[in-house]
């Protein structure tokens, strides 16, 4: 017998000889202070890259695509809302198949990452704006994959109070992906490589990276278990299973927590959505390419490290102070956005100016997903419903915040502020054009100020609802244990999980 198995034995039999626990032991026999391996954080960092790369590619080859294939920035825009709403629809599909061990965790990951990287590569050699709009929302599906199973891999493997952390870490390579996209793809984008436009080599790299990942995460990732759960209905399969899920659905719009989160991620999402147009809306006021691709890639090194420092500073406070320290940091976080992205659109200031703004922004202004949204909605459900909750909210803020942000960007800007695309090329040959930096600059500014001034609003009240849903999680918890003499409704699962020696080694 394995020692992990002993170790098992050994629990029940006190609990048949103790009967109950309290939930205080409970809680110190789960916990510990738990990270994930090395080589299991390394695999997950990939994937959050693979979203980051996805997600700077089409900002930073807006201009290359307009003048390549003739396109207006509002049918830029609807591709990116094509992607979201698919991303939106299809995110709770992995979600719910992640948590019910439909199929295995790694699969989950390396099937979407490789059908993305696939999307990516075929649509370097698409020229019709239609067959665009079908790859990017077959994209949107695929990329839908990764973030909740990542979020219920680190939950399963990782201390409630250390997960902010190892949040931060994902987010951190997201940002990386970004970076290096707004860094190499902007500049490449309009250059002819090897007879080739930049902007077609550039697909053909990132979605080769992603294809690449997916056979890592295939070959080399263990398949991580998940943790004990009280929920009878983690049991259930085929339409029993499904009639769950709808009944899980309905107990999220109970909670108030969820509630919070889901209204603030739909107004705060947007201005990041909208900061995708940042790089066009520096090189209309006159930048250069390389210029503009500088400032883009500085605000990612900085949200980069805000990340990292967020994830920090909520496990902080949440020590500190567990039912506030968590929406302080958020009430912090968004305080923080506010006035710089302001002064960046509406005063159009120098380059050093812009880069200053910038650097206190992204160190500032990215704690809220790592540092309390992932880990607060880790926290209000049972161990088995992690992927789905994260999938739902993704869902639901995921496809309102595409509308409200790139499409609204580039529909305000053309047809409210003045934007001319005809304009556009000349504003690098001229030092820049008035009207069209003007006009972005007041659409970008528009779509950040207020939502993430009402964003703010619904952090508060995340004081009194936050409290109150750990709390009931608490209870369902400590009552479900009492009933069954200290026993989960399923033991910790190693449903298609490797040999038991070789998955002790892997956890270290």
């Amino acid at each position: 017998m394995s020692s992990r198995a002993m170790r098992a034995g050994s629990g029940e039999d006190t609990l048949a000889k103790t009967g109950t626990d309290s939930p205080s032991t409970w809680a110190e026999e789960e916990e510990g202070d738990r990270m994930p391996p090395l080589l299991l954080l390394f695999q997950l960092c990939c994937i959050s890259a693979i979203e980051g790369m996805d997600i700077g590619l089409l900002p930073a080859t807006t201009l290359a695509l307009q003048k390549s294939l003739d396109l207006r920035l509002t049918q830029i825009a609807t591709m990116s809302l094509a992607q979201a709403v698919m991303q939106a629809l299809a995110a709770p599909v992995w979600g719910v198949m992640a948590d019910r061990k439909v199929v295995r965790r790694k699969t989950l990951l390396s099937v979407g990452a490789f059908f993305q990287g696939l999307c990516v590569v075929a649509l370097s050699w698409t020229e019709g704006y239609y067959l665009m709009i079908f790859l990017r929302s077959v994209n949107g599906a695929m990329l839908a994959s990764l973030k909740p199973v990542c979020v219920g891999i680190v939950a399963d493997t990782t201390s409630e109070l250390n997960r902010g952390k190892i949040y931060g870490y994902l987010q951190f390579f997201v940002t990386v992906g970004m970076m290096l996209v707004a860094l190499i793809a902007t500049p490449m984008s309009q250059a002819t490589i090897a007879g080739f436009e930049g902007w077609r080599v550039a697909f053909v790299l990132i979605g080769g990276f992603a294809i690449f990942t997916a056979f890592l995460v295939k070959v080399f990732m263990h398949e991580v278990r998940q943790q004990k759960t009280w929920d009878e209905g983690a049991k259930k399969g085929g339409c029993e299973g499904f009639k769950d899920e709808l009944r899980k659905l309905a107990i999220y719009f109970t909670m108030p927590t969820f509630l919070c989160l889901i209204a603030q991620g739909v107004f705060g999402a947007v201005p990041w959505n909208a900061f995708n147009f940042a790089t066009l809306y520096f090189q209309v006021s006159g930048m250069s390419d390389n210029a503009a691709a500088s400032l883009t890639t500085i605000f990612q090194v900085a949200c980069a490290f805000g990340n990292i420092l967020g994830g920090m500073v909520g496990d902080a406070m949440a020590r500190k102070c567990p039912d506030h320290g968590r929406p302080f940091t958020a009430n912090i976080s968004v305080t923080c956005g506010i006035l710089p992205v302001y002064l960046i659109f509406m005063t159009r200031g120098s380059y050093w100016v812009n880069m200053m703004l910038l650097i206190f922004m992204g160190l500032s202004a990215t704690w809220c997903g790592v540092g309390v949204n992932w880990p607060i909605l880790s926290e209000i459900v049972d161990p088995r419903s992690r992927s789905g909750i994260m999938a739902w909210e993704s869902a639901l803020e995921g496809a309102v915040a595409a509308v409200l942000g790139n499409a609204a960007v580039g529909f305000l800007a053309q047809n409210l502020f003045g934007y001319n695309l005809a304009e556009a090329e000349a504003a690098k040959t001229e030092g820049g054009n008035e009207n069209n930096a003007a006009a972005l600059g007041k659409a970008l500014a528009l779509t950040s100020v207020l939502p993430w001034l009402l964003c703010l609003l619904f952090f508060i009240f995340l004081h009194c609802a936050y409290p109150r849903d750990k709390r009931r999680v608490a209870q369902e918890k400590q009552q479900y244990l009492e009933e069954h003499g200290g026993r989960y409704a399923e033991s910790e699962s190693s449903s298609g999980s490797d040999n038991e020696d070789d998955y002790l080694e892997y956890l270290g």
